[in-house]
């Protein structure tokens, strides 16, 4: 009987801590599940069952567990804030939020002031006419090539980006995410069958797994925590 009600006891407990956590997390900082299953299945094609990426199915604690990614690599983007414009945009977007990251991670290891030595500047490596272009094209308001160096607002120009280049290649992973790289003239150049065996895209495709797989050791860790 003692453990019948130790049971109960601890149900209860597990209810109440994630009802707390969710009623915590402000909207912005809930990504879209779906379109995260969506996009992980169109990066990994026959691969994502058996990844790291279909293990967060419909985790509530996703959000958590970048931000404590982000601590751990990068003092500089180590703020809620920044994890919520991730989600956000992710959202706005229909991306996962992890692709984002795995963009940052290749372009500049998630360093917001990285300039290129063709003058991509931030987070995402964004060249200044690149993202004046696309943010005249899609009404948004360009602030100038040094407002690229804050996070949120290279994160924001460079998912809008992205979605242009998604749009316009027709949702083909290796596509448009080798034309964020080499841009779409150059793409058209290059023979369909030899498109995912694009350098970038390769970058690209492991980190998106490998911090997968550093978020599920976070969520291990915290199991292993709590025994």
């Amino acid at each position: 009987m003692r453990t019948f009600h130790s049971k109960i006891h601890f149900l209860v407990f597990l209810l109440v801590g994630v009802s707390y956590f969710n009623s915590c997390q402000s909207p912005q900082s809930r990504h879209n599940e779906e379109d995260r299953q969506q996009q992980a299945r169109e990066i990994l094609s026959g691969a994502y069952s058996s990844s790291a990426a279909s293990r967060f199915e419909k985790d509530p604690f996703l959000s958590s567990y970048i931000e404590e990614y982000l601590k751990n690599n990068s003092r500089q983007l180590a703020s809620r804030d920044v994890v919520e414009t991730l989600i956000e945009e992710s959202r706005k977007n229909q991306y996962d939020p992890i692709f984002l990251m795995a963009i940052i991670k290749t372009e500049s290891h998630f360093n917001p002031y990285a300039i290129g030595s063709a003058g991509e500047i931030g987070l995402m490596q964004i060249k200044p006419d690149t993202a004046k272009w696309i943010c005249d094209k899609k009404g948004i308001k360009w602030k100038g090539k040094n407002s690229l160096k804050d996070p949120h607002y290279n994160i924001e120009v460079g998912a809008l980006y992205f979605k242009y280049l998604k749009k316009s290649l027709r949702s083909k992973a290796a596509s448009y995410i080798s034309a964020y790289n080499m841009g779409i003239n150059n793409l058209n150049r290059v023979p369909a069958s030899e498109v995912k065996k694009n350098v970038y895209f390769s970058k690209v495709l492991y980190n998106y797994l490998s911090i997968y797989k550093d978020l599920e050791k976070i969520k291990l860790n915290r199991r292993i925590s709590k025994l």
